[in-house]
């Protein structure tokens, strides 16, 4: 199996121009918030904890968009950049890319300090970047928590929303069957699946990527255009949103009402968030499955 200690999906990486704005559609849709973060570096995120994996808005100061791995998007751009997957030893990625031939970057360790009411601790990880570009879209990076405790805790996983786990990334392509040799050489051949309507769809464990067709994806999510400020590495794709896994989707839907969320029913019985009200990401909510 290629990529073995690459397990599943940790997070998904949206960016932001104004983290706040950003924050307030978020708690509109549903969700509750770990505390605002500053990293060392200098960016600031907001999570969006789940059961097992989780949403970050991320902003980057003006002085560093050049030097952000995302300098390729227009400055204006705001939206989903990069998938984080899970794995216990990004070092051991990196070996495993290596190995596949694809030279990565040494893994880079970072923190951020978590204000917690016992006092503060700084959350810490160890990533490897994929090469920027290697399969077109998205841009991934492995996720290796140092201190998983500083992330998932209880009282930020509760949503009134009733959000549980992110089920699917939705990206569209023009051409999804040209994705197959590159995420099989990844991924391996037996993660990888044609959709019924032409599309191809990706599998790790609890990673699941659908690529879409631009004529199956405005079918299945009408009136939603691929926005500009792409860079020229996504090939035409883009990496739109998420499908989120909801305990009840009655509640949602009635949460959503009261909140006078802008959202549609499609065909599917999904209850569709246009990127315009989710700082720039699809989001889809559907009944958790089984």
């Amino acid at each position: 199996m290629s990529l073995p200690s690459v397990t599943g999906l940790d997070h998904y990486i949206i960016r932001v121009n104004d983290l706040q704005a950003a924050t307030d559609r978020y708690v509109k849709l549903g969700f509750s918030l770990a505390p605002q973060g500053r990293h060392h570096r200098g960016t600031r995120n907001q999570t969006l904890i789940l059961d097992a994996n989780y949403l970050e808005l991320l902003y980057f100061p003006e002085e560093l968009k050049a030097e952000s791995r995302f300098s390729g998007y227009d400055d204006a751009y705001e939206g989903p950049v990069a998938t984080a997957l899970q794995t216990t030893d990004s070092s051991a990625v990196h070996a495993e890319l290596a190995r596949l031939g694809i030279t990565a970057e040494p893994p880079q360790s970072g923190g951020r300090p978590v204000h917690l009411p016992e006092g503060s601790e700084d959350a810490a990880w160890n990533n490897t970047n994929f090469p920027a570009g290697l399969l077109g879209v998205p841009d991934f990076f492995t996720c290796g928590h140092l201190t998983r405790h500083l992330v998932f805790r209880p009282e930020w996983q509760e949503h009134a929303n009733g959000a549980r786990r992110i089920e699917s990334l939705i990206a569209v392509h023009p051409d999804p069957a040209s994705l197959r040799a590159g995420y099989e050489r990844v991924f391996g051949p037996i993660a990888i699946s044609e959709l019924p309507d032409g599309g191809l769809q990706v599998r790790r464990g609890s990673l699941r990527i659908d690529f879409l067709s631009p004529a199956a994806f405005e079918q299945r999510y009408p009136r939603v255009r691929v926005p500009a400020g792409l860079p020229a590495s996504a090939h035409g794709g883009w990496f739109a949103g998420s499908v989120i896994g909801v305990r009840d989707l009655a509640k949602t839907r009635a949460l959503f009402d009261a909140n006078q969320v802008n959202y549609r029913a499609n065909a599917h019985g999904e209850l569709v968030v246009p990127p315009e009200d989710g700082a720039g990401a699809l989001q889809v909510f559907v009944q958790e499955a089984a």
